[in-house]
Formats: C-alpha cells, structure tokens, sequence
C-alpha cells in the first residue's frame, strides 16, 4: 500500500491532468468530481492493477494504446507491462437470494461517524450502524455507475475485524475488515467507502462455508 499513492500519480502525470477520470477531479472547475471513481488503484496479489468501470475502462485502453515509455514510481523509473487484462460485461441488480463478501481495510467512519460509532456501548447497535453505512456506500457506488436502483438492497454484517487505524493522505481514519452479505452482486476488486480509489475497502467473494471467518 505505502507505494500505492505513488502509482497513482505516475499514471497520472502519464496520462494528462486533463484526464480527469484518472484523478477524480474537474480542472475546469477547480475541484474534487465528487463521484463514484472509475479508474481505481489497488495491489492485487503484489502487482499493482487498474480496475476501471465504465468509462474507465475506454480511458485506459486510449492510455495502453499510447504506451507510456516509463513511469516514475517515487525517485524509481519503471516500464510499465500489462501481465493480466481481464474484461467483463456486468448487470447491476438486486436479487432475491443474498451473496457473501469480504470487504478489506474497509475506511467506514467519517469524523461524525466515528463519534456516534464510540458512543455506542452495545456492539450488536454498532453492527447495524455499520450495515447502514455499507448499505450507503453501495447505494453511492450504483448512482456512479448509473444504476437505477428499483427494490430495498439487504445488507447483513458477519463478522468485522477490530477496529485499526490506516493511514490515507496523511490522515489516519478507523479501518475495518468485514464479512457481509447482500442481495447485490458485487464485482471482485472493486471499491467500497471513503478511499474506494486507493486500494480501500477492496471487495472479494467468499464461499459460503467460511463467510464466517475473516
């Protein structure tokens, strides 16, 4: 994760700050897109990798077809390489039966979130509260990729790690990981919550027989 940032800019400076996709922000009218990201940096089995929905996904086919000669990671030049190059068509939906997931370094609590999540005495109400923020951040993440959401989406919290502290631009926020489950089926790799861009809160499929072990 700590080079993650790093990649992230280096893709960035290859492509044109006109690209806004790439950085989540509109240059013309000098701010953050606030949006559901697209183009999302992650470290997937120690590769960096590129999830890009959308489009995303034409950005950076038009990046690829340009072949960036080098990037710069940090002080370091390296040539960038495509080793896997997966694509898929999928339907956003809710479903009458329910799918298991875990959901990495999960950055769920804003600062008000964080102080009504501390309030709280009993962990069964914590548990709940968390569902309503997930069930928010997948609300967040359909109205980024234009799905009209059109039945109540479910969401059921496991089992979630303890509470720790990661860091994200130079700001440390409460970080879980967690087992759900959802009537939404939810692509592998993709974004959940706040860092959703940066290789947080990072979505995986799990099997039924272990949905209950982190």
């Amino acid at each position: 994760m700590a080079e993650l940032p790093w990649f992230r800019g280096a893709v960035i400076a290859a492509a044109g700050r006109e690209n806004g996709l790439f950085h989540n922000h509109d240059e013309q009218a000098g701010g953050f897109r606030y949006a559901y990201p697209l183009i999302q940096y992650k470290r997937l089995h120690n590769r960096a990798a590129l999830i890009c929905l959308e489009e995303g996904a034409n950005e950076i086919h038009a990046f690829f077809q340009g072949r960036p000669r080098q990037l710069m990671i940090g002080q370091r030049p390296i040539t960038p390489e495509v080793e896997h190059l997966h694509l898929n068509e999928i339907t956003l939906q809710a479903w009458d039966t329910t799918f298991a997931y875990r959901l990495h370094n999960w950055l769920a609590l804003k600062p008000e979130h964080y102080r009504d999540f501390q309030a709280m005495t009993d962990e069964a109400d914590r548990d709940r509260f968390l569902c309503t923020i997930l069930r928010g951040n997948i609300l967040s993440m359909a109205k980024g990729l234009g799905w009209y959401v059109d039945r109540e989406i479910k969401v059921n919290l496991l089992h979630r790690s303890p509470m720790r502290l990661a860091s994200f631009k130079e700001t440390r926020l409460s970080s879980f990981d967690v087992r759900f489950e959802t009537n939404v089926w939810l692509p592998r790799y993709m974004g959940l919550g706040k860092g959703a861009a940066l290789g947080f809160g990072v979505v995986e499929g799990v099997s039924n027989h272990s949905k209950h072990n982190l």
